[in-house]
């Protein structure tokens, strides 16, 4: 059987090939007196230059300079400015292979290199077993056998050879991993693990197969459903300890490749990967029907308020027109009866002059049922939905263990009363009940002065659990999502031991007392400068009145000449099918291969199917219609490519690819210096069985829906999307695009731009200790109060906008919190929006959430403070929030079919729409940015080119590409007429006969 290779060519050539890069060429082939000696030693430049190359390659990669081989120029011209030869002596010594052969054999024998061997591969095989159970990534696997070959003395291997051994070892480890969840299973969880592969009664689907069906709708059959599905999962009896005996990465993957199978398929296995297998399955299930049964608990409760306060509105509203007639008509007595009382006459005869007074108490009477309660609350409506929380309820609360922190203990204990009461069945609560943790808004309900209303109580208990769930304050047993606080953080331990070795990651300094005098010293001098110019009417465009700040709006900058020379550009470009767009950029970046097999790492064997693939997603098309609409794969071959190539790490990968190159391309550097970026939330319309799993925000209007979150550069590149709920705040998200992206585009110290949405005062305290230069567009900034050291008598003119001081103690207090936290997010134990969700929902009197808070208060300052000095950064930031809504107009544009509406039921399959769609957005304003460079070499030949119009470009334009109609590859040989293998473009035009 012949081999099939997985590692590219690409991946070989980065492993065996010496780098070229200034840096790589530094640390690897500077060579020391020793070695100058040495080398010195031969007979004839030629010699002298081999000689140095062989020891070169000998030391990194690690193998001899093969046969034929023609090193790299830039190695060659560094090695041999360093002996004083010239580079092109070398082509004396590639023509002797005799040289080549003994210089090697002499340096092997010098360095005390060995060739590598059975032992040497036995050796290398034990060594890389323990890391391809942690990470079996081929690529990586190979990576460090190169590195533990070079620092055992052993000439590498053959890249097919080494391939082998990696595959062989990866193999070992998923054996390994197998064995370690299947040790020690009794009869009876094995029986329970192969009765998931079985079929339901009475029905032609299996149990697994009905347990991943997890129930999205908010309806109390959901929660049912899941509880239902979670016992199933119970009483297999695996224990959640058993998923710890291995790698959580390992584990996650072994069951991402289960997602991707047939039932039928894993119940071929043999029996210990079987198990293995269903252990995977079982553990993440578990995991994951918990975190859906609380994410529903959350929707459901947010549903009966939503509900209650509608009902509530709209029977105010029915009532309207009444009400009005009965309002007039008091107002008609009342003003009788003050014309009596002035007139000293009868008042009774007053009012039998506007009605008769039989009808008079009939119409109190209909006042009186009118009428509404003199609280006007919502609440009073809640009770109306009791029958159906009954449904659940008490299922959901026996299913769930809750752990909480001490100050919830009134809220536990009230848990366990309904429990109790629950499996009783009795209909009054005790009266022990406990009651501490109601708050004041819910007295009036729950404690009418007559003892506990029953009802009332349990749907307290409810939103109360529900909001210490979403606080951090309450916590779940066998969740992931919905974790203790503390077990998110590195702990104090690792803290202090990073302080002790290599110092913590931030990009402030860690000790508190020097921190704060920085901090002082800059807000007391920035605050001195700004109340200066305040003072004597020097800010430009702001003016400060009696405390009242007014700043000029930023008039728009892109004058018509360049909207003009814009649209003669974009008319040069080349008309163009999406499909034959995402073929070149795939020629351009091999982008294609980031998609690799999610079991064995390969590529996937036709790209044309996988592009169809990401088309499907991107464009909302869905993969039923994309197999309609090409003809080059059909829904079988769609789905394959799809499941086992597609998933959020490769799109990761690929978009980090596209983003990287349109950065390298020369006319992005007109776009942006590079060192801005920003992000906006865009909101999709939800149909079809997407409705059931969205949310509805009324800024949006009455549709449900949910957004996509986009971080992009300032240099158009969009290189982080999320999906997040449609009444989740965006604020949260920030952080997670600029340190989850790692690609050329991202740098520390680089400002970050948000609109309204994006600001939070934890935002800006975190931004400051990541690194990031946080700069928003704060809405209604007027409004918005300052905070200083000193007293805001100190500022007479910026006085009457300082609210207060900041509070140094309270910072001091929390401070290792603080840099815990801070530290959490930056070395990825934890992502910045779970954890500043978890502060959001803080009470206030919480420590860490008010120091943090405490501490944004004073970056949010400072930038105020910069922000009414620097026209510039005003206009930057409108600049840069621009952009954003220009992506998102192209975003929605690609994002065509369906109506445009989300109609995912699943968050994975939603994720993968946005992922592909900015996959497709990347892909067209990388191909744009560089025809667009093209056309402006094309146009600088016929006239002058200005270069103050370039700096008003965007590659955002859209109509020279065809997003609709048949989806079909064109020839490569057709579409390209040049030597680079580019489109020709179309002609200039006429400026004249344009204006005509």
């Amino acid at each position: 059987m012949g081999y099939r290779r997985i590692l590219t060519e690409d991946q070989i050539v980065l492993l065996f090939d010496p780098p070229t890069d200034q840096r790589g060429l530094i640390r690897h082939y500077t060579l020391s007196a020793a070695d100058l000696a040495l080398i010195r030693r031969g007979r004839g430049d030629h010699h002298r230059l081999g000689y140095a190359l062989m020891l070169c390659y000998l030391r990194h990669p690690g193998r001899v300079l093969r046969a034929g081989e023609i090193p790299d120029p830039s190695l060659v011209s560094f090695v041999a400015d360093q002996i004083d030869v010239l580079p092109d002596s070398l082509v004396s010594y590639l023509a002797s292979e005799q040289n080549r052969r003994r210089h090697s054999a002499s340096l092997l024998n010098r360095l005390g290199l060995r060739t590598f061997g059975p032992k040497a591969a036995n050796e290398l095989s034990a060594w890389l077993l323990p890391h391809a159970i942690e990470n079996e990534r081929l690529l990586d696997l190979a990576a460090l056998a190169m590195e533990e070959c070079r620092q055992r003395g052993i000439i590498v291997p053959a890249p097919a050879r080494l391939e082998r051994i990696c595959i062989e070892v990866r193999h070992k480890a998923r054996r390994e991993t197998e064995r370690r969840l299947t040790d020690g299973l009794s009869t009876d969880q094995r029986r329970g693990l192969d009765a998931l592969t079985a079929r339901r009664l009475e029905t032609s689907q299996s149990w697994l197969a009905w347990l991943r069906q997890m129930p999205e709708s908010a309806k109390p059959g959901s929660m049912l459903g899941l509880i239902e599905r979670l016992a199933h999962v119970r009483a297999i009896g695996l224990a959640p300890a058993r998923g710890h005996l291995v790698n959580q990465a390992r584990l996650a993957q072994l069951a991402r490749e289960a997602g991707r199978m047939t039932v039928q398929h894993i119940a071929d296995y043999e029996r210990r990967r079987r198990h293995a297998t269903l252990t995977a399955i079982t553990l993440d299930l578990a995991a994951n029907l918990t975190d859906h049964a609380i994410d529903l608990f959350e929707r459901l409760i947010g549903a009966m308020f939503r509900k209650a306060e509608g009902k509530h509105a709209r029977d105010f509203q029915a009532d309207g027109r009444a009400i009005n007639e009965k309002v007039r008509l008091f107002a008609r007595i009342g003003t009788a009866l003050i014309t009596a009382r002035a007139g000293k006459g009868d008042p009774f005869a007053a009012i039998d002059k506007v009605m008769p007074w039989e009808r008079f108490c009939t119409t109190v009477a209909e006042a009186e049922a009118l009428a509404r309660p003199e609280e006007f609350d919502p609440y009073q409506k809640l009770t109306e939905h009791y029958a159906g929380v009954r449904r659940w309820a008490p299922a959901f609360l026996e299913a769930f263990t809750f752990q909480g922190v001490a100050a919830t203990t009134p809220l536990m204990r009230a848990i366990d009363t309904l429990r109790r009461i629950n499996k009783a069945g009795a209909t009054t609560l005790p009266k022990s009940a406990p009651t501490a943790f109601i708050r004041q808004r819910w007295v009036r309900h729950v404690l009418p002065g007559n003892g506990i209303n029953r009802r009332y109580y349990e749907l307290c208990v409810l939103a109360e659990l529900c909001t210490r769930l979403r606080a951090g304050d309450v916590w779940v047993t066998g969740s992931r999502q919905y974790r203790a606080f503390e077990d998110r953080l590195i702990s104090t331990e690792t803290l202090q031991t990073m302080q002790g070795d290599s110092g913590i990651p931030l990009a402030v300094e860690t000790d508190f007392e020097r921190f704060i005098a920085e901090r002082q010293t800059r807000l007391n001098e920035r605050l001195a400068a700004v109340e200066a110019r305040a003072k004597g009417g020097l800010l430009p465009d702001v003016t400060i009145d009696k405390g009242v700040l007014k700043i000029t709006p930023i008039e728009k900058s892109t004058p018509p000449e360049a909207e003009a020379f814009a649209g003669r550009l974009y008319a040069m470009l080349p008309r163009i099918r999406i499909t034959d767009l995402l073929s070149e950029v795939a020629g351009w970046t091999r982008f294609p291969e980031c998609f690799t097999h999610l079991r064995t790492g390969e590529l996937v064997d036709d790209p044309r199917v996988l592009i169809a693939g990401l088309l499907a997603d991107g464009l909302n098309l869905g993969l039923t219609r994309m197999a309609e609409a090409c003809s080059i794969a059909s829904l079988g071959q769609l789905a394959w490519a799809a499941d086992w190539h597609i998933r959020d790490e490769t799109y990761a990968l690929a978009l980090r690819r596209l983003v990287d190159y349109q950065n390298r391309e020369p006319l992005a550097a007109i776009f942006g210096s590079g060192l801005t970026s920003s992000s906006d939330g865009q909101f999709f319309r939800a149909g079809g069985f997407g409705r059931d799993a969205s949310q509805f925000n009324a800024h949006y209007g009455h549709e449900p829906g949910i957004k996509f979150y986009t971080h992009l550069s300032g240099r158009y590149a969009p290189f982080h999307t999320k999906v997040i709920a449609a009444t989740a705040s965006e604020a949260i998200h920030v952080l997670d695009g600029l340190l989850d992206h790692h690609g050329e585009v991202m740098s520390r110290q680089h400002r970050h731009h948000t609109d309204g949405g994006g600001v939070s005062d934890h935002v800006f305290a975190l931004c400051a200790l990541l690194g990031f230069q946080f700069a928003p567009r704060i809405p209604d900034l007027k409004d918005r109060r300052l905070y200083s050291f000193a007293k805001a008598t100190t500022y007479p003119t910026l006085g009457p906008m300082i609210a207060g001081r900041i509070n140094i103690d309270l910072i001091r207090a929390h401070w290792t919190d603080i840099l815990r936290i801070a530290t959490s997010i930056r070395t990825g134990t934890v992502t910045a929006s779970l954890i500043m969700r978890q502060l959001a929902s803080y009470p206030r009197q919480n420590g860490v959430a008010a120091a943090l808070r405490e501490l944004g208060r004073l970056e949010r300052t400072l930038f105020t403070l910069d922000w009414l000095e620097d026209p510039e950064l005003r206009r930057e930031s409108s600049q840069e929030l621009n952009k954003g809504e220009s992506r998102n107009s192209l975003a929605r544009a690609v994002f065509i079919h369906r109506l445009g509406e989300i109609r995912d039921r699943t968050f994975e399959n939603q994720k993968h729409r946005a992922s592909g769609l900015n996959l497709v957005v990347t892909a067209i304003i990388l191909w744009n940015t560089r025809y667009l460079g093209r056309a402006i070499d094309a146009l600088r030949k016929v006239e002058d080119v200005q270069d103050a119009h370039l700096t008003h470009l965007s590659p955002i334009g859209w109509e020279h590409v065809n997003l609709t109609g048949d989806y079909i590859w064109g020839s490569q040989q057709k579409s390209t007429e040049n030597p680079v293998g580019l489109r020709p473009l179309r002609p200039v035009p006429d400026t004249v006969s344009r204006a005509a």
